[in-house]
């Protein structure tokens, strides 16, 4: 019987993906599947897709995965899932482009926390986002992604006291950044999703948000945030946000400003440095 097979396309020798490809080579392994890896999507082409159960792209460049290119490579697995992975030069869709169906997009710093917990799941053949139809678009896989829904049940702001702040963000680093940007004398919540926000018993002075979801996508669940913390001060980080985003975002809520990424100097420097 053959084995399942992934393919890997892309440089997967380049220092920001290389730890990515080694993981999940061994979490294929884990689960029976083999894995196939080639530089490009001709040699891939070329060398035979047709067995591909799913299909990673390694974006190092903008324009590297053409959108005809990648319609025209699914042909060889139809039913396969699409994920393109863009590295540190790719971030936007204006560097990596629009995707076919059947394909999404997702950036280096959400592997741990939005790519791979679907990735096991689909090892293990389970239910996952990743069994959505090829049909679908990227706005259909957003939609599956869309942030748990709170529960009636509220906690505390345990991690801090009426009055502080709160920071939202799925990428760890991210949240330890955005926390040290506030007043040491006054440490920030660190929170993972929307979902524990909207599960907070008190309103935080400000909430800080890094963005990832597209604005579309992410503007009702915005609108729940603002709606349940009418009072408080949001601060949205988002990669190159437009006029019309930055319009959307603050008509959602009282008091709302709209920042770019990535930013710089979020921690105040000490007196006398730069």
């Amino acid at each position: 019987m053959n084995p399942d097979v992934f393919l890997l396309i892309g440089l997967v020798d380049r220092p920001e993906f290389r730890p990515l490809a080694e993981r999940l080579i061994s979490l294929g392994e884990k689960y029976g599947f083999e894995s196939r890896a080639y530089a490009s999507l001709e040699e891939a082409e070329r060398k035979g897709g047709e067995r591909a159960r799913l299909i990673l792209l390694l974006e190092s460049r903008p324009g590297e995965y053409p959108r005809k290119g990648v319609a025209r490579f699914r042909r060889l697995a139809p039913l396969a899932p699409i994920l393109l992975l863009a590295g540190s030069l790719c971030l936007g869709e204006g560097r990596t482009g629009r995707l076919p169906a059947g394909a999404a997009r997702f950036y280096l710093y959400e592997f741990e926390t939005e790519v791979l917990p679907e990735l096991e799941k689909f090892f293990r053949h389970e239910t996952s986002r990743l069994a959505l139809p090829a049909t679908a678009g990227e706005e259909d896989f957003w939609r599956e992604a869309s942030f748990e829904s709170p529960s009636a049940e509220t906690v505390p702001l345990s991690r801090t006291e009426p009055g502080r702040t709160a920071v939202v963000a799925a990428d760890p680093a991210m949240r330890r950044l955005l926390a040290d940007s506030e007043p040491h004398d006054a440490p920030a919540a660190e929170l993972a999703s929307p979902g524990e926000l909207l599960r907070l018993a008190e309103s935080p002075r400000r909430i800080l948000v890094d963005l990832t979801l597209p604005a579309e996508k992410f503007l009702p669940r915005f609108k729940e945030m603002t709606d349940r913390f009418s009072e408080s001060e949001f601060v949205i980080y988002m990669f190159a946000p437009t006029p019309e985003e930055t319009a959307l975002f603050a008509a959602a809520g009282k008091r709302v400003t709209v920042r770019p990424k990535p930013f710089f100097r979020l921690v105040r420097p000490a007196a006398g440095t730069y």
